[in-house]
């Protein structure tokens, strides 16, 4: 267990069941593309070096984690998962331990992978393989054993006879290698008749042929190894990911109600007594501050609420928002790159963008900010206790001053002094008898 580790991940592959343009690792889980939970968790094991193995569009791949510290390795042709681990190998000159991971395999837990490390040090293996009791094991590899228990070999599903096919112990592809060990055996595993790949799984005979010891490690959680292949599959792995989320947010502290209509983003912050009610969703690296309480419906993007804050519903907090503590964002309201200090309130129907609110300001039903030009966008600044009068429209840059006040229906385009009040719109008129001359008329 004291021994260094080394993690391989193979993401070289094209996804061509995904229908896409889009390299099947970057496609997006829970706000993350599917390699970034391959790599937390690598990086979980605090390992010596990280490799990362690329192939089809393996420019986009390293263009989009192009600030992560790992080496990065290229299969050019995608012919197998022996070869891939080959190419791999290529950037790892040394010994000892290497895990083999995959980048479209994003649930699986660091603590899975540390009962993996355990058995392999206990029982000086050359190599242990993560498996998973299934209840339908269609398309996986069959884990063979003989009578003793001890495994003998791994069949792919294509290659497997009719009794071997009823197996429901299966390979993940998931392995814990001894690099001087599999060195060597690599080299030899065939090209599949079938298929005409190299399968990493003919390296389990190839060791056992040499009497090297090769050992199991079953998963507890089948979600946890599945793999992603298909949009069905990565909608599945968003739900499994999304019930992780949510739970381990409750146990937090944190209330929903319904929680399986919630969606909240694997970078999203909560901190206990929130409540998050049907609908809500939350993207990004947003945060839900302690007792704040999301109406149902409201969308929050890469944007901060306060403390005893409360949204919704139906609102829209846009990127680049803060809303401070106990302040009020009420039904239809947008904000986008806007900021209310505490206590503020927005509560109905308004549009609120590159905005400062001072604390405890009100604005009103129908107030828009007018915030661009057709080519640059302007700040407007509310200050602190002003009041807007609804159906306002701040035309920016303006700046309402400080207890200033801005009466209903006015659009204000000079800047408004602390405690004034302005007012724009035309004297009433009122027009005795309009109705009786009108009819007159028809």
């Amino acid at each position: 267990m004291s021994e260094k580790i080394a993690v391989l991940i193979l993401a070289a592959g094209k996804g061509e069941r995904m229908r896409s343009d889009l390299p099947k690792v970057l496609h997006p889980l829970g706000g993350r593309p599917l390699l970034a939970y391959g790599l937390e968790t690598a990086k979980a094991l605090k390992p010596s070096k990280i490799v990362v193995l690329t192939g089809h569009a393996g420019d986009r791949v390293r263009k989009a984690f192009a600030g992560e510290k790992v080496t990065w390795a290229v299969q050019p042709r995608q012919i197998g998962t022996a070869h891939a681990v080959l190419c791999g190998l290529e950037a790892l000159k040394g010994r000892g331990p290497l895990f083999i991971l995959y980048g479209d395999i994003p649930l699986l837990r660091p603590e899975t992978l540390q009962r993996m490390r355990t058995a392999f040090s206990e029982e000086d293996a050359s190599l242990a393989i993560l498996t998973a009791r299934l209840e339908n094991p269609k398309g996986y590899g069959r884990i063979v054993r003989e009578g003793n228990g001890e495994i003998t070999r791994i069949v792919e599903e294509k290659e497997a006879e009719d009794w071997e096919r009823e197996i429901r112990e299966v390979n993940t592809g998931i392995y814990l290698a001894r690099i001087e060990d599999v060195r060597g055996p690599l080299q030899k595993v065939r090209k599949s008749i079938v298929k005409g790949e190299y399968y990493l799984t003919d390296l389990v005979e190839e060791l056992i042929a040499e009497g090297k010891r090769v050992v199991t490690v079953g998963a507890e959680d089948e979600d946890e190894v599945r793999g992603v292949n298909t949009r069905a599959e990565l909608a599945r792995a968003d739900a499994a990911l999304q019930d992780r989320i949510r739970l381990r947010w409750m146990e937090a502290g944190v209330t929903m109600i319904a929680p399986e209509t919630i969606r909240i983003d694997a970078r999203a912050r909560l901190e206990p007594d929130s409540v998050l009610h049907p609908g809500v969703v939350i993207e990004g690296s947003s945060k839900v501050a302690r007792g704040a309480e999301i109406l149902p419906y409201s969308v929050i993007e890469e944007s901060e609420i306060g403390a005893g804050a409360r949204v919704g519903p139906f609102a829209h907090v846009r990127p680049g928002s803060k809303i401070g503590p106990g302040a009020h964002v009420g039904n239809f309201v947008e904000l986008k790159k806007t900021s209310l200090g505490g206590g503020a309130k927005a509560n109905h129907l308004a549009y609120l963008g590159d905005t400062s609110v001072g604390a405890r300001a009100n604005v009103g039903a129908g107030t828009i900010t007018c915030n661009y030009d057709g080519f640059h966008k302007y700040p407007t600044v509310i200050g602190e206790e002003a009041f807007i009068g609804s159906d306002t429209q701040l035309v920016a840059p303006v700046k309402v001053g400080r207890r200033a006040w801005v009466g209903a229906g006015t659009t204000v385009t000079q800047d408004v002094p602390d405690g004034a009040l302005a007012v724009s719109r035309l004297k009433q008129q009122n027009i005795p008898g309009y109705d009786s001359n009108k009819r007159k008329k028809k």
